[in-house]
Formats: C-alpha cells, structure tokens, sequence
C-alpha cells in the first residue's frame, strides 16, 4: 500500500545514481558511460585500474551495478514505506464512547468481535485499556500480507503497522445500554467479512456504526476464506481457499452467521445485563451472500429482521443464491460503490449507489496510509474512490442507523446521505 511514495524515494536513487546517462570522451567517441559508472571507475585502487582495458571495466561495472542498485532500491523502498505510514492508520473521531471485545461461538469456536456504545467513564478512567486495532497483533497484519502476497516479496512490513494501532474502542468495557430510541435494549447487526478479510479489517468502520448506538458483531469466519484466524485449541488457521468447496464455504459461513444471531443476544444479556432488540444480518462482498443465505435459510420464528449489504459478490453464490435484482422475503438493503453500481449490481428492497466510493471504502483500507498513496494505488485496485473515506463511513452509519430503528428501507431518513443516489 505504501508502495507508491516507497517508489519515489527508490526513483530518486535510481536517477541519483546514474540511470540518465550522459557522453563522455573515451577512446570510442561512440560510446558513453553513466556519472556513476565513472564514480566506481575513479574509487578503483590505481594498481587494479593499471592494465585494465574498456571491456573488462564495463564488465566491472555491470557487474556492481548488478549488486548496488537492486539493494539501493530495496533500501529506498524500505524507507518510503516506513515514511508513509508515519502517524498511521487515520482513526476517525466520533461522538461517543464505542467498546470491543471478543467472544466465540459454541459450535466451532468461531471468533466474533463486538463493538457497542460504552460509557464514557470507561473512555475517561485513569488506567483504561484500549483494544488494539489488530485482535492478534502482527500476526493479524502477516496473515493480510500474506494474501496479497507480501510475503514471498519480503514485503509484509508494509502492513505491520497496523499491528501496532488502537482501534480507539474501550477493551472489555461494559455496554452503555441507552439504545437508539431511548429504550433499554440495543439492535443488533451480525457482520460477515469478505473473501480473505477477517473481523478487524473494518474495525474503524464498525467503531462509526458503534456509536449510532447500535452492537456490531464482526464474524471472522472458520471456512478458510478468512486471512487468518485463531482456533479455540490456540493454533491458527491460515487462508485457504480449498480448505473447503465453494458451497461449503457458504453454508459454513451461513450457519455461523445464524449461530451468532441466535447466540449473541442470550451472551449480551448474560455478561452485560443488555437487552438486544432487533437482530439484522449484514456483510461485505462474500460476506453480503453469506448473510443472504443465512437470511434465506432461516427459520419462520427467526428474529433476524433485515438485510444490510455492501457491495455484495452476488456472482459468489454458487448456484444456491436469488439472482441479481432479486427481493429479499425480509426487509433488505443494498449500497454499492462505482464500480458495482456500473456492473449493475442490484438487490433487496432498495440499492443506493454511494458516489465516489471503490470496494475498499467498506473496510477501512483507505483509512491505512495516507490519501495520496491510496488513491495512487487505486489505478491499480479499488482501493479507495475520491470521495473522502471517513464521510462514507458517517453517511453508511447514519443510514443503517436509521434502518434499524424504523426497519423501512424506503425512509427519506436512510436516503439522506449527501453521496447516495438512488439506482432500485
């Protein structure tokens, strides 16, 4: 990510060092060689350039050129990406105290990561402990190098510093059980990550949605399509995309979602005396059929209540999905950014295309280096659009908040966002 202005620098060292060639009078008036061909040739011992003929010193200096310039690159890139991520990842403000903490479902252990309105005595207490933006740490951040093959470049110190952020939520800290409409409960949003995300990938995200008074639970699914997760017994699974077949895949993470939604509500109202209202599914590319299925495949007497999806893969479902433009049998809504919205990405009771928003923004990717590189990097993938990432993050908020509480996707309330436009 912070491979651009890594470039720079590394740009900066390649012309330094004489990649503009320039004439130089030699006993072939044809022939040129570089400003830093001509250093090496004068830091020569002048026993060892005695007898030395043009061939055998422009072998000489290919031959160093070969060595230095590859480590001059290495040792610019290095340095540009520990530059770039200086004062790194951006966490946005917000307008009240959010909590986290992690719990595990009972069939196979799968991790969830709430995040919930805390009280701002927590926020305020002379020893509170922030919960890391990485649940595992570096751990977390390889796991992400790895799936974008950082790894095997020598690369993934370009996403450690995300194992060293706050994630700015309160760890452990109770849950402030004053709920959107003043009531003495608080809905419930059980999320499902994309294909090799994991539960911390939108932690800023989550932390937004938090604080409109809401708890989000972030499913870090066990089917292998996670970058990395912990298992009960400590070891760690790793990606793997053929750990399980696709549609294994699917009805692996719908049951989890379906455990969570079932599960979840008694577990809050066990360790935090919290009354949860109502229950609604949500995810983000695989994780949007994911919670499509589940949705689908729920029981008559399920307390699950709505939909709220993020540019869903809807091309992911296998066989066993509604086709795109399908309607939902409960209360559902889609938001897509530019490059779904010219896809025609479309599902559910309403789709609101988010101007000036890439695949990325529903993560907090924009959020890990600075706009400039990000926005640089999306020539290559949809990393970050134009519009500004933390306003998407408040406008995406504001409406599933409002959502929520009225269950009505067609209120002028959940439309409101200056970046929406109305496509279904």
């Amino acid at each position: 990510m912070m491979l651009l202005i890594a470039l720079v620098l590394s740009a900066a060292f390649w012309n330094t060092h004489g990649f503009t060639s320039y004439s130089h009078s030699t006993a072939s008036p044809s022939r040129t060689i570089s400003s830093s061909s001509c250093c090496f040739v004068h830091m020569l011992p002048p026993n060892l350039l005695s007898g030395i003929d043009d061939a055998t010193t422009t072998s000489l200096l290919t031959r160093s050129q070969a060595i230095t310039y590859p480590l001059g690159f290495i040792a610019a890139f290095r340095t540009g990406a520990a530059i770039s991520v200086i004062n790194q990842p951006q966490m946005p403000r917000v307008n009240a105290a959010v909590g986290s903490t992690v719990l595990r479902l009972p069939t196979y252990g799968t991790r969830v990561r709430l995040f919930y309105p805390t009280t701002s005595e927590s926020l305020n207490s002379s020893n509170v402990v922030m919960a890391p933006y990485c649940t595992d740490g570096r751990q977390t951040s390889d796991g992400m190098a790895r799936l974008v093959k950082f790894d095997a470049l020598g690369l993934s110190f370009l996403l450690a510093h995300l194992a060293n952020a706050s994630s700015g939520c309160v760890a452990n800290s109770p849950i402030d059980n004053t709920s959107l409409d003043g009531q003495d409960h608080l809905p419930l949003l059980v999320y499902s990550h994309g294909y090799g995300g994991n539960m911390d990938m939108g932690t800023y995200f989550f932390r937004t949605m938090a604080s409109k008074g809401m708890i989000v639970a972030a499913v870090e699914h066990t089917d292998g399509t996670a970058s990395s997760t912990i298992l009960p017994d400590g070891s760690e699974r790793k990606f793997n995309e053929y750990l399980m077949t696709g549609r294994q895949q699917l009805t692996r993470r719908a049951s989890e979602l379906l455990e969570a939604a079932e599960f979840l509500p008694k577990e809050v109202q066990r360790i935090y005396l919290t009354t949860v209202g109502t229950v609604m599914l949500g995810g983000h590319s695989y994780g949007a059929p994911s919670a499509i299925m589940a949705a689908n495949g729920a029981s008559e007497d399920s307390n699950i209540e709505g939909l709220l999806l993020h540019d869903p893969a809807l091309g992911m479902g296998y066989g066993m999905l509604p086709p795109n433009g399908a309607k939902s049998k409960i209360p559902s809504i889609t938001y897509i950014s530019d490059e779904y919205n010219k896809a025609k990405v479309r599902y559910g009771d309403l789709t609101l295309h988010v101007k000036g928003a890439y695949h990325g923004n529903f993560v907090d990717a924009p959020l890990w280096a600075p706009a400039v590189v990000m926005r640089l990097l999306s020539l290559l993938i949809p990393a970050a659009g134009p519009s500004n990432p933390v306003e998407i993050h408040e406008q995406l908020a504001q409406s599933a908040a409002e959502f929520i509480r009225n269950k009505n996707p067609a209120s002028p309330n959940v439309m409101a966002g200056t970046l929406f436009e109305f496509v279904a």
